[in-house]
């Protein structure tokens, strides 16, 4: 059975804070991910380091739906946005 780390990422932007989880295999997804979704964001002057980027838990993959499943397998990971 595939697993997904979790990483917890709470990043400051101005005014705001974005809080989201990156679904993946390892760190360095996780950092790609979420410096790619930062910017998607509008916030490209914004990096994201492992400080903001944390593994939190592991979950079976097949507890998501067959669309994150997929971005999974060919993307590498996914982002589930979350309230800050």
């Amino acid at each position: 059975m595939d697993t997904v780390k979790v990483f917890d990422v709470w990043v400051e932007v101005p005014g705001k804070t974005l809080h989201f989880d990156v679904m993946t295999g390892d760190q360095a997804t996780a950092l790609r991910l979420a410096s790619e979704y930062v910017q998607a964001q509008g916030y490209a002057a914004v990096s994201v380091t492992a400080e903001e980027c944390r593994l939190c838990h592991q979950e079976p993959l097949v507890m998501f739906t067959e669309h994150q499943q997929r971005e999974y397998r060919q993307l590498g990971g996914f982002i589930v946005p979350l309230s800050a």
